[in-house]
């Protein structure tokens, strides 16, 4: 009588065991099929100690066949086991091995093993060839499988974004989602190659982070998908001086939209002014015709900023620049954690404007809120913090570092302070801020570019005393505080909703393709000082 089992049956192993009763010191010749095909044929006398300790003849009635390479193809195999002689069936044959979704572990590792016995130059050269091949029929293949009813939308940006790392990496996770709610399968790469966002928007096959090394870089995937686009959104200055000709080379029928986060040789040029650093002025020159040049070529310009809208339209065609915000949520105020007044400052310290408005705070304007009320304290918080700053020390400012949970920072906080010097662009910290209900007392430069309201004039102040007193003002008058926090709030909720970031870029995507690049008119770059006078608010039409 047979008795045996079959045990295990995977793409790269097949065993059991098998015993005949009135032979038992026979070893058993097994036939293996595959899909009705004989694969192997195996002698089941290999020793396994459960089968002698569970009295099953001496033990010497198992079989075990490793697959070099594993079963072929990645479809469905069913494997029988089955006695030689008579075509006698193991239990727990047949057993079916499902189809691979996946290039798994087993996988991989019967690669690896097949190329490790590779040794001389000309084998290697040969498999090398070989798997290229494979490689760009698996990406031809992976670009064939995109939903044919999307239109498709290329976004290149120099980094992967990190939500609440930076002001740019909300605004792209913000666009992202917009292209996807306007109809578009979006896919985005990252020119330093950089790991997708943990906590991006996903929306199944409809956004696809490429990453290394399955798309190893921009101009790989330009190339490869050449056509097959129809917008590529460029992030980011650097981005998109190093990779426009190449757009419009591999994907001419794409509409470009070049989004400038913020000019830079705005803020270079500011920043040599104050610093009165020649050679920042001059590299602003460069950079500012760089920027000039980028958005020339570009079918549409996006821009954050009102302020830099108008910089923008002297030099190009105006309704070729589109003013497009980022969704900014505004959120219900935490309970305040502490009876105490505290302001707060939070930013990238990597970033110059920054590190300069948290030492004018820390050395300018705390001494001089201190001087009149002792109880107010400070609370400093971001990354980057250099090994200087850490070293700080000014009564009643604490120094906390990067910040997590940015709502329960802004819980423990009374107001916040943006005291920027220089810069561009519009500041993220402060919708943020404004968001969560927690009113802001500004520089010029640092609402520059938003429809201000003349309900937050009390919040704007050009020099140290003026911030002072908005800073003092605010804390001592309930009734003017209640209502700059409702003002900031509307604020965000009128200018920085995603029915905005949809408007704007239904906007940049409608506008008629342009015939032929046009060369940029010069524009004269702004400068700004610390004792620059208090900003004459931009106002937007029947609006207060």
């Amino acid at each position: 009588m047979l008795r045996g089992r079959l045990d295990i049956a995977t793409r790269s192993r097949i065993a059991g065991w098998a015993h005949d009763d009135q032979l038992p010191h026979q070893p058993i010749a097994l036939l293996i099929i595959d899909n009705d095909v004989l694969l192997d044929r195996v002698v089941a006398n290999r020793h396994r100690a459960d089968l002698a300790a569970s009295g099953i003849g001496d033990g010497r009635h198992s079989f075990d066949l490793r697959i070099e390479g594993g079963l072929p193809g990645f479809g469905q195999h069913l494997i029988r086991v089955v006695r030689e002689r008579d075509g006698a069936e193991l239990a727990g044959s047949p057993a079916l091995i499902a189809p691979a979704d996946a290039f798994d572990a087993s996988a991989a590792a019967s690669l690896q093993s097949m190329l490790d016995g590779l040794e001389t130059a000309a084998t290697i050269d040969a498999a090398i060839t070989s798997l290229s091949a494979q490689i760009e029929r698996l990406a031809a293949r992976r670009g064939a499988g995109t939903d044919p009813t999307l239109r498709r939308a290329l976004v290149i940006d120099t980094t992967m974004p990190a939500r609440g790392r930076d002001a740019g990496s909300n605004a792209i996770l913000s666009h992202v989602a917009g292209l996807v709610r306007l109809g578009y399968g979006v896919s985005f790469v990252a020119a330093d190659g950089s790991p997708p966002p943990a906590d991006g928007p996903t929306d199944g096959p409809r956004i696809d982070w490429c990453r290394r090394p399955v798309v190893r870089s921009v101009e790989e995937v330009l190339a490869r998908e050449a056509g097959a686009f129809d917008l590529v959104y460029l992030h980011r200055l650097d981005a998109a001086a190093c990779y426009m000709p190449l757009v419009r080379l591999h994907q001419p029928r794409a509409r470009v939209i070049y989004s400038v986060a913020d000019l830079h040789h705005l803020r270079l040029a500011r920043r040599g002014f104050v610093e009165r650093e020649a050679e920042l002025v001059a590299r602003a020159r460069k950079v500012r015709a760089t920027e000039l040049a980028v958005a020339g070529a570009a079918d549409a310009v996006l821009t954050h900023s009102h302020a830099e809208a108008a910089i923008l339209r002297q030099c190009m065609p105006a309704d070729r620049v589109i003013v497009a915000p980022w969704a900014v949520a505004v959120t219900t105020p935490r309970r305040r954690r502490a009876q105490g007044r505290t302001i707060g400052f939070i930013g990238h310290f990597g970033h110059a404007p920054n590190l300069d408005a948290a030492r004018r705070l820390v050395f300018e304007i705390m001494p001089r809120v201190r001087a009149q009320d002792p109880t107010i304290t400070c609370l400093i918080a971001g990354s980057a913090m250099p090994t200087a700053m850490r070293g700080w020390t000014a009564p009643g400012v604490e120094r906390l570092g990067a910040v997590d949970d940015l709502a329960g920072f802004f819980a423990r906080l009374t107001l916040t302070i943006a005291p920027m010097t220089y810069g561009a662009g519009v500041k993220g910290k402060l919708l943020d801020s404004l968001a969560a209900g927690v009113p802001c007392v500004a520089t010029p430069v640092a609402i520059e570019g938003l429809l201000w309201p003349d309900a937050l004039a009390c919040c704007v102040a050009g020099d140290d005393d003026g911030l002072t007193a908005a800073i003092l003002a605010l804390c001592g008058d309930a009734r003017a505080y209640r209502k700059v926090v409702a003002a900031g709030r509307a604020l965000v909720t009128r200018d920085w909703s995603e029915a905005e970031v949809d408007a704007a870029l239904t906007a940049a995507i409608m506008k008629p393709q342009r015939a032929a690049p046009l060369l940029p008119r010069a524009v004269q770059p702004a400068g700004t000082t610390r004792a620059a006078p208090a900003t004459s608010r931009i106002r937007r039409p029947g609006v207060a």
